[in-house]
């Protein structure tokens, strides 16, 4: 009889999705704020994965490392109660609020009065509050009269009962640092199957979808959510109406003469799809058309994005009189009619038809995205030199052609995420240490936030069942409203993403790919063109002053020319200017 076959096991976890989940654990306000932007409105859009993470597991590890928290807060707001009633001198630690403030991101990256301010607070405060409760002998639990100390022995008991809240924040922290080094292990998988997402198996599916689609609503300012900072950008513009000159007949050669009229007597349609289609054959041959391996971009993919402001007024669209934001006939073309949840996926001949129509509220962008991942070194026998690193950046270029007017317009935006924050990073580090070593690890990273876990517990308890209630019971309707914002606000690789790309190689990484990709780029534009006859004179002027010349600013260095303002301008010396100005943002799409 033959045997079932059996389902071949699940792939083990992405670097970047693994220490996003470590974030769940390692990090409340990281994990808070992923819980509020895919789970309080379950009609908001998911903004896009940037290289290979998976938002499925990270979620479903914030829902699990938030029912844990509840239990611990729950637990220490038990223990604080009961120490309030058997000793009420357990009062003694509000003077050190002010102290636990210090740990607040805002602020540690405040002002420095801020911080001198409540140091002074809590320096003044500890003397009075400690007087006040030896003095008045309150709630000791024991025969001594006013200004009178009890016994060190008899003190023995109560401190014990106030202390027990602090030893569960660390034994909190004890435990998921113990279970963190062996579920989320380099190499290992963890599916969280437990019963705690059922309640959120739909979202679960949806995200788990919307977060590869092509199309995003963003619901801010930015229509590259997800993609990180932008590290370059520029646009050229070029007539196509301008014949190509034969040799000998360009302005300033023996057999040019003013009867040359370069505008052409027809027109040559040009089909900004099949341009997209050629300059994405050109981008992938340096993946696909490469020999040598060691040369090959293997981290090179190329996908279509559509951007979109997700913010919908129904009366946008015929029947907006409909209470409703779905059904055949009521919904808007972005909102699937059946689920009223927003699309996430277009069709080629959807795709094909915004990149036609420019002017349009929907804009087409390819999207180029190299995940800057290290490969082996080997020598001519195949001994291994070093290892792969990853490095966790991704390099994103969203390109945008538009045809109007007899114009070709070409616009590259080049963003830069920062690798996942190195405080996640501590799993890698976890799996080889013995033992008592994590614990002592684990003790100590919560030493900053020790008193604020205790003190701040019955707050957030309260936070995190008003949370849950608004998630469960009062969410929006869209079809109350004729306004509604469906648009991603915030990403998660985002969210977790270091401050700032930290080391010099990653720059040096940003500034080859996009040096490689807007290349690329300009030279197969420029080949298409004078393969139908088109003059690229203008094209290869502007090119050669965004790219060889152009401004480079990274970092806080600018290095180029830089104009700004109508009609200014500004030349290559050979002597170096000190200059001031910011970089260019792209322009939304509306």
């Amino acid at each position: 009889m033959p045997q079932p076959q059996q389902a071949a096991p699940p792939a083990p976890l992405q670097n970047a999705t693994r220490y996003l989940c470590a974030g769940a654990y390692l990090n409340g306000r990281f994990r808070d704020r992923v819980l509020r932007e895919l789970l309080d409105d379950r009609y908001r859009a998911v903004a896009p994965s940037f290289g290979g993470v998976d938002l499925v597991p990270v979620l479903a590890h914030c829902l699990r490392a938030e029912r844990l928290s509840v239990l611990r807060d729950a637990f220490i707001t038990v223990l604080l109660i009961v120490s309030l009633l058997v000793w009420p001198a357990v009062l003694f630690i509000l003077p050190w609020v002010p102290l636990v403030l210090l740990s607040a991101p805002a602020v540690r990256r405040g002002p420095a009065t801020s911080k001198a301010t409540l140091l002074l607070a809590t320096g003044l405060l500890l003397p009075v509050f400690g007087y006040l409760i030896i003095m008045s002998g309150v709630g000791t639990g024991f025969d001594t009269a006013p200004g009178e100390l009890p016994s060190p022995g008899a003190l023995l008991g109560p401190l014990v009962i106030a202390a027990l809240p602090f030893a569960l924040a660390i034994g909190y922290r004890v435990m998921w640092y113990l279970t963190l080094s062996e579920r989320l292990k380099p190499g290992f998988h963890d599916g969280l199957t437990d019963d705690g997402i059922a309640a959120h198996r739909d979202r679960l599916e949806y995200i788990a979808r919307a977060q590869w689609g092509n199309i995003t609503l963003y619901g801010a300012e930015n229509p590259f959510v997800g993609a990180g900072d932008v590290h370059r950008s520029w646009s050229i513009a070029v007539e196509l109406d301008r014949l190509r000159r034969p040799p000998g007949r360009s302005p300033g050669s023996a057999g040019y003469s003013g009867r040359d009229d370069p505008v052409r007597d027809r027109q040559v349609e040009i089909d900004v799809v099949d341009l997209h289609d050629f300059v994405r054959s050109r981008l992938l041959q340096m993946r696909d058309a490469v020999r040598d391996p060691a040369q090959v971009i293997a981290g090179l993919h190329i996908t279509d994005h559509l951007a979109v402001r997700g913010t919908f007024t129904r009366r946008d669209w015929p029947d907006a009189r409909a209470r409703t934001w779905h059904g055949p006939h009521n919904s808007h073309p972005l909102i699937d009619p059946g689920s009223g949840m927003p699309h996430y996926a277009a069709r080629k001949d959807t795709i094909d038809a915004v990149s036609r129509h420019p002017q349009g509220g929907v804009r087409h962008y390819q999207r180029v995205t190299v995940n800057v991942d290290g490969q082996d070194i080997r020598n001519a026998d195949g001994f291994l030199l070093a290892p792969a690193e990853d490095r966790g950046i991704v390099v994103s270029a969203f390109i945008h052609l538009a045809v109007e007017g007899r114009m070709l317009y070409t616009q590259l935006v080049v963003t830069v995420l920062p690798p996942v924050a190195a405080q996640f990073h501590e799993i890698d580090k976890l799996p080889a240490l013995p033992k008592p070593i994590v614990v002592w690890r684990a003790a100590l990273s919560g030493r900053n936030d020790l008193v604020a876990d205790v003190v701040f517990a019955p707050g957030r308890l309260i936070r995190t069942a008003v949370q849950n209630i608004r998630r469960g019971i009062r969410q929006r309707n869209p079809a109350r409203y004729l306004v509604y914002p469906f648009g991603a606000r915030e990403s998660v690789r985002e969210l977790g993403a270091a401050i700032d790309v930290d080391r010099f190689t990653h720059v040096l990484d940003a500034d080859k790919y996009t040096k490689l990709i807007e290349q690329r780029l300009t030279e197969a534009v420029l080949d298409y063109l004078e393969a139908r006859d088109i003059d690229t004179t203008a094209y290869r002027q502007q090119a050669a002053t965004v790219i060889n010349n152009g401004a480079i600013i990274t970092g806080g260095t600018v290095t180029g020319p830089v104009a700004a303002g109508a009609h200014a301008q500004a030349r290559q010396q050979q002597h170096q200017h000190q200059q001031q100005q910011g970089q260019p943002q792209p322009g939304s799409a509306n």
